[in-house]
């Protein structure tokens, strides 16, 4: 995740009035009073005194103030003023004192009445990454706007892009077909909140789709890479068109904006419930499933608001595990607390799978469902597969189950899958003590990728150096790299060293060291052999004569390293 400058913390009064212009996006409105709104929640988080929008007109190329709080509609060339720069260069602009600023234009000023003393400028950029417009917030109360008011401002700006994209969208489809164009419109903006590509997160495979079952539908999904982890997403709001679809919307719109401005999950989730409830009626509410991954810790916290059935597939064993909802439906209520959020830790392998409804109840001619087992046994077959072919032979399983039936529900998937270990690291060493060095470096990468405790890591070099030192002094005759390769098995690790062109010298028939001789009398060599067989849990050797081979196992597990320690021990 990136660094980013640590802000204040957020506060209910900071995230409910900029969730509260979110929540106005799922609504129907005219450009004046979306505006306002944004004005007026601008004025409220910053302490500002007053607001402004300006359009860009690119027929024109001006800047045409649309609101503006006590300020009458004015039209400016686009690169004029501290607006105009603004447009130009798409930074945020933060003026502590206008009147020395070369920029501004104090005809505004002089018209009304007013007099500007610090201003904040923002430009309105959309999806599409076309200027829109700029937004002007004037007069911080007792002061001057700081690096915390632009993270803020920075958001509503988002906010007012995404109306004046959907404003203009409306108004250029209401010319034709009226009920269809609401419905392609819907349609797009819906759409356009999925995320357009999978992120890519080290060590797992996401992916997510979503099918309506019209034109628009009351399911959505996000898989969106925030400073608080992955955040993972899957909504379904009661009923079907234009209503749900702007109800999800709505949703996903505001969970966005209350994690980029630094929410954690409980509070995102409350204060998003709440609102929801406040503006949306009362026969209309979401299930969703709201969690966060820590790829680097292997671990998903996750409320979820009715949303089920939650299951985890353990690639161990091929089992399943079911996490019930934390929480009422959204909107269904006001929440003032929580119960405690669910923790799903991911081993290897393990897939998190989030499907909505519309799947588990998608029925044939015969009215039987689909249902929680076929798609058990489908993940159970096909979990080593890439998440998004997984996902296409889900929703083809679907198809193919109903035989014809038409759709009648909206089908979501998103699912997350840790990455399974790898079988084995191996690599070929010169036969030289210089080796050495880089089979230090070879273990020790290969113990972190393999996901072996580094806790057996000094017992395995010291097993693997006086192994390998052993075939450079004596097999000199050979001319053939060692090959050393290390499996992951339960609890440790296992490890193979391979000579090749050399007779057979088995290392576990050496005979132990005396140590209770007196040091005089000690024959020197094989103080080495007599350690390692007690320091690992177990050690073999084979020689294939056809081929003048010889192989090394042996074998150490953080259980047996307690015993092998008291065993060494004393020596």
């Amino acid at each position: 995740m990136s660094d980013r400058p640590e802000h204040r913390g957020l506060s209910a009064r900071d995230v409910e009035p900029i969730l509260a212009v979110a929540s106005k996006l799922a609504a129907p409105f005219d450009l004046q009073s979306m505006l306002t709104e944004v004005v007026d929640a601008a004025k409220q988080v910053l302490g500002a005194d007053r607001g402004t929008v300006w359009l860009y007109d690119p027929k024109t190329d001006e800047l045409v103030l649309e609101v503006a709080t006590g300020i009458a509609p004015v039209r400016v060339p686009a690169g004029a003023g501290i607006a105009g720069s603004c447009a130009r260069t798409r930074e945020i602009i933060n003026v502590p004192d206008c009147y020395a600023d070369p920029r501004f234009n104090p005809d505004v000023d002089k018209r009304s009445g007013y007099r500007t003393r610090c201003m904040l400028t923002l430009p309105l950029i959309d999806h599409k990454d076309v200027l829109v417009g700029v937004m002007q917030v004037l007069n911080k109360t007792g002061g001057v706007f700081d690096a915390d008011d632009e993270a803020l401002a920075t958001a509503l700006a988002a906010q007012c892009a995404v109306a004046l994209q959907r404003v203009r969208l409306t108004e250029a489809l209401i010319e034709g077909e009226k009920l269809r164009q609401e419905m392609e419109m819907a349609r797009v903006v819906q759409m356009s909140t999925l995320p357009a590509t999978m992120p890519a997160v080290p060590g797992y495979d996401v992916f997510g789709t979503f099918k309506p079952a019209d034109l628009t539908g009351g399911d959505t999904f996000d898989l969106s890479l925030l400073d608080q982890g992955l955040l993972v997403v899957l909504g379904d709001a009661t009923g079907h068109g234009i209503a749900p679809a702007l109800s999800v919307t709505q949703m996903q719109a505001m969970l966005r904006t209350a994690f980029r401005l630094g929410a954690d999950l409980e509070t995102a989730f409350t204060q998003v419930n709440n609102q929801l409830a406040e503006t949306l009626p009362d026969d209309r509410f979401i299930t969703a499933f709201i969690g966060l991954l820590d790829a680097a810790g292997h671990r998903l916290r996750f409320h979820s608001g009715g949303q089920g059935p939650i299951i985890l597939f353990r690639a161990t064993g091929e089992t399943f595990e079911r996490f019930k909802p934390t929480s009422f439906p959204l909107a269904a209520m006001p929440l003032h607390a929580l119960r405690p959020s669910s923790l799903v830790e991911f081993q290897p392998g393990d897939i998190l799978v989030l499907l909505s409804d519309g799947i588990y109840e998608y029925h044939d001619g015969q009215q039987a469902q689909f249902g929680e087992q076929r798609v058990e046994d489908l993940i159970r077959a096909h979990h080593q597969k890439p998440m998004a072919e997984l996902s296409a032979l889900l929703l083809q399983a679907v198809q193919e189950f109903a035989r014809g039936a038409p759709q009648e529900d909206d089908m979501t998937v998103v699912l997350v899958k840790r990455a399974p270990q790898p079988i084995a690291e191996q690599r070929l060493f010169p036969r030289t003590f210089e080796s050495l060095r880089d089979i230090f470096a070879f273990t020790a990468q290969a113990f972190a990728r393999l996901g072996v405790s580094p806790d057996l890591l000094q017992a395995v070099d010291f097993t693997v150096e006086e192994l390998f030192t052993n075939m450079v002094k004596y097999s000199t005759a050979s001319q053939s790299a060692v090959r050393l390769e290390l499996r992951p098995i339960a609890g440790g690790v296992e490890a193979i060293l391979s000579d090749y062109d050399v007779d057979a010298f088995d290392v576990t028939q050496a005979p132990d060291a005396n140590i209770d001789l007196p040091i005089e009398q000690r024959r020197p060599g094989g103080l080495g052999l007599h350690l390692i067989r007690r320091l690992v849990d177990s050690i073999e050797y084979h020689y294939f004569e056809d081929t003048r081979q010889s192989r090394i196992t042996f074998r150490k597990t953080v259980e047996g390293a307690s015993a092998s320690e008291r065993a060494a021990g004393p020596e």
